[in-house]
């Protein structure tokens, strides 16, 4: 009893590791910063991914008084193939001023349609000096469709629980009385209605096809899930061929955490 609370206790904090190791190593992990005016600080956090059909907030602590803050925004979103040539969108920087209310200032970027890809980044004035928040280059943010925030909880809840499995199959080979057969088809179970069925669904949220369109199959699923699935579908064939053998529980286990960190699509 013991052993087994101490294994699941692991599985939980191996996964927790991984889903920090999967935002901050993903192409959307939001930037952050602080600058300093004249010994006063100035703080923002500028995402990388918005999911909502309304204009997107961009906002900003200052500690600065009557700084002068502006928007700066470009829609950069890549036209489909014309001619077997990929052109970008040729759109001017839009400049629009903040709104201070205080210690916060907010700017907002207008919604834009579901995959659009838009730089952006805010220009301060303030003693006759010029300020860019970040102040190397602007952030590229995507726009996606609102997801109902009970899918997103079920898309979490249905990829943590597969992860807790996938690594709780692993350490079961350290288990006086295996179990590995009974973890890898929950797993496997968990990882295919990840792919099947959350997956398509958040995508077609994403995609704002709700009562739009049906998108294609190919825009519902993504590498990392239908990588997942196959992975945990060879992984029970190998683990009822191989009884035993402790060295394939682990390595599918390390794979699926390799998988859910670095591969994002």
């Amino acid at each position: 009893m013991k052993k087994n609370i101490i294994l699941w206790l692991g599985a939980l904090i191996v996964t927790f590791l991984a889903g920090y190791l999967h935002n901050a190593a993903g192409p959307y992990y939001p930037v952050s910063g602080t600058i300093g005016i004249e010994g006063r600080q100035v703080t923002f956090k500028f995402d990388k991914i918005y999911r909502g059909n309304d204009s997107y907030k961009v906002i900003i602590r200052s500690d600065v008084i009557d700084v002068k803050a502006f928007l700066l925004w470009k829609d950069v979103t890549e036209y489909p193939f014309i001619k077997g040539i990929q052109k970008p969108e040729t759109s001017d920087w839009h400049r629009e001023i903040m709104t201070d209310s205080g210690a916060m200032i907010m700017g907002k970027i207008p919604v834009h349609k579901p995959e659009s890809h838009v730089k952006y980044r805010v220009e301060l004035n303030y003693g006759g000096k010029q300020y860019f928040l970040p102040e190397d280059k602007p952030v590229e943010i995507k726009f996606l469709g609102f997801v109902n925030p009970s899918v997103m909880n079920i898309f979490y809840f249905i990829i943590f629980g597969g992860l807790i499995l996938a690594v709780r199959t692993g350490v079961e080979t350290f288990n006086d009385n295996k179990r590995i057969g009974m973890y890898t088809i929950f797993t496997l179970i968990f990882f295919f209605l990840y792919t099947i069925c959350l997956v398509p669904l958040k995508r077609t949220y994403e995609l704002n096809a709700i009562n739009h369109f049906v998108p294609p199959v190919s825009s519902l699923i993504t590498y990392q899930s239908i990588t997942l699935l196959i992975l945990w579908i060879t992984g029970l064939i190998l683990f009822f061929n191989f009884k035993g053998n402790k060295i394939i529980p682990l390595v599918i286990s390390l794979l699926t955490l390799v998988i859910y960190t670095f591969i994002h699509f």
